[in-house]
């Protein structure tokens, strides 16, 4: 699960991972070095139209979405997580100087977070993410050693960490403790350690404390607002932002949360099961190729070496192309075992990633993720095969043979062909109609199947046996003659000198009500005798 590790900014492993409005996450440092005025993310307000009637195309939908990038800014550190408004989203600069002050853009999904005056120190820790992280730095040796930096540096590139202030909980370089925490006054008392045993205690105070509100300090997160989709305390609920809300206690909700993740991940455990098994079968045929191959080759010089002098230039040719076909076979199923590979890879990272979260004990640090990891666990299940078919796309067969029977004159075009009877033909129901007493019935070939011929069969009108109305190459025919007001089925095979196809799926017709067609049969009579007596009169004038 190394994918769902790393941010998406550095590319290493997270450190003090936060979490964006949007549900993504980034390094506490990475999120710093993004962080930018908010009035640089609004859209410029066009000067001869002053009624902002139609909007920038920022994201038109993100802008009444509940649970996206939207933002209403205040003065309270979690503000970003609020509903949406399109005035706040459009907010003049000096409106910004009252609530929003600074904003991030996701670096995955382009959305913007905006926080207030503490700026990216006021985005809620992913603790979650964090203890995952640490803990697959100490059961494996794939994470590197992790140089921590200072937090407080301006600069593009911050000093690696000298110290780390336990009562802050924050890493400092020399020249950053000195400015920043003087080792006088209040701050005298606070413990400086070395940055990897600060590292050892703030994991261990992570894990044990319980999670505070971020308005009402005081508070324990107890309950989970569901339209918001946040935890929230019983302050929030009863006289806050939440009071009108819907909410349910928090060990309740983390319990259900948990319990449909695990469902829809054993769902998508069954297709990444399925989609390791295809693999292997992809490189079991693709290892079947080249002795194919060579057995092929075999047989294709056999029967050219019997041609003598007439048969060399052509046997060549073909072993060329039979080369060619190899390469191709072995290049194709390689790309196919390789994109399986990699959807396979980020599929069962995930799958660690969600496992490793399901083992999250807090339910408010659980709940925190939980809505935005079920959604997109979600997602990924039900595209699993939209997004890679498993399905091999070429045969690991040569389903070609060689036709030796043929005389000398014909060795110019002697070529190869295939040795398997075609596929099921499809009939094209858009294709067909009913008109009077007749239908019209069109198919298409099953695709990269060789045919010669077609063969088209209707019943009785009355659901009794099929019989042959078409033999032939096109792939159209028109019945005539049939009964009224019934309904006909029409099937359609086809076939080589190899065999037969199976029947197509059945399509049913229904021809026109004799009434009808005697009325249209009336006034076609009724037309051409009008047109035959117009014509008379005006032989008779002349």
């Amino acid at each position: 699960m190394e994918g769902e590790l790393k941010c998406p900014v550095c590319s290493k492993y997270y450190v003090k991972p936060v979490l964006l409005s949007c549900s993504h996450n980034l390094c506490s440092g990475c999120a710093h070095s993004l962080q930018d005025l908010a009035d640089k993310f609004l859209p410029q307000n066009d000067e001869n139209n002053s009624d902002h009637g139609d909007y920038p195309d920022v994201d038109k939908l993100s802008i009444v979405s509940e649970t996206d990038s939207g933002v209403v800014c205040n003065s309270r550190p979690s503000s970003y997580i609020s509903t949406p408004s399109i005035h706040n989203l459009f907010l003049s600069s000096t409106h910004l100087a009252n609530g929003c002050v600074y904003g991030i853009k996701c670096p995955v999904c382009k959305k913007v977070t905006y926080l207030g005056e503490t700026g990216f120190q006021s985005l809620p820790r992913n603790r979650v993410l964090d203890i995952i992280v640490e803990k697959f730095s100490d059961s494996s040796d794939k994470i590197e050693n992790v140089i921590l930096k200072c937090e407080l540096c301006d600069t593009d590139k911050p000093r690696d960490a000298t110290v780390v202030c336990e009562q802050c909980e924050v890493h400092y370089c020399e020249s950053c403790r000195e400015r920043c925490h003087p080792s006088r006054g209040p701050l005298a008392k606070h413990n400086l350690i070395d940055p990897e045993k600060g590292r050892t205690l703030l994991r261990a105070k992570l894990k044990n404390k319980d999670q505070k509100c971020y308005e009402h300090t005081e508070e324990v997160l107890s309950l989970y607002c569901l339209t918001c989709k946040i935890p929230i305390c019983i302050m929030c609920q009863q006289d806050g932002p939440h009071i009108n809300h819907d909410s349910q206690a928090i060990g309740a909700m983390c319990k259900t949360h948990k319990t449909e993740l695990s469902q829809t991940l054993q769902s998508l455990s069954e297709k990444a099961k399925t989609e390791t098994e295809f693999i292997q079968k992809l490189k079991a045929m693709t290892e079947r190729i080249p002795p194919n191959c060579v057995d092929f080759e075999a047989l294709v010089v056999a029967q050219c070496d019997s041609l003598i002098d007439a048969i060399q230039q052509r046997k060549q040719e073909l072993l060329d192309f039979v080369s060619a076909e190899r390469d191709m076979k072995v290049k194709i199923l390689k790309d196919q075992a390789h994109a399986c590979t990699s959807h396979l890879q980020k599929t069962t990272s995930l799958l660690y990633f969600c496992i490793e979260v399901l083992k999250e004990s807090d339910p408010a640090s659980f709940l925190q993720i939980s809505s935005s990891l079920l959604n997109r666990v979600s997602l990924v299940d039900q595209h699993f095969f939209k997004e890679i078919g498993l399905i091999p796309r070429v045969s690991p067969e040569f389903e070609l043979t060689l036709d030796n029977s043929s005389v000398l004159h014909a060795i110019q075009t002697m070529n190869f062909f295939q040795m398997k009877a075609p596929g099921q033909p499809a009939i094209l129901p858009e294709e067909c109609s009913a008109e009077n007493n007749s239908v019209t019935i069109a198919w298409q070939p099953y695709p990269g199947s060789v045919v010669d011929a077609y063969t088209l069969e209707l019943d009785d009108g009355n659901g009794g046996d099929f019989r042959v109305v078409y033999i032939g190459p096109e792939m159209m025919c028109t019945v005539d003659g049939l009964h009224f007001n019934s309904i006909y089925n029409a099937r359609v095979k086809c076939q080589n000198h190899a065999g037969e196809s199976d029947y197509s799926d059945l399509v049913s017709l229904q021809t026109a009500e004799a009434g009808l067609y005697s009325q249209c049969m009336l006034e076609n009579h009724l037309l051409s005798d009008t047109r035959r007596l117009l014509e008379h009169l005006r032989h008779l004038k002349k």
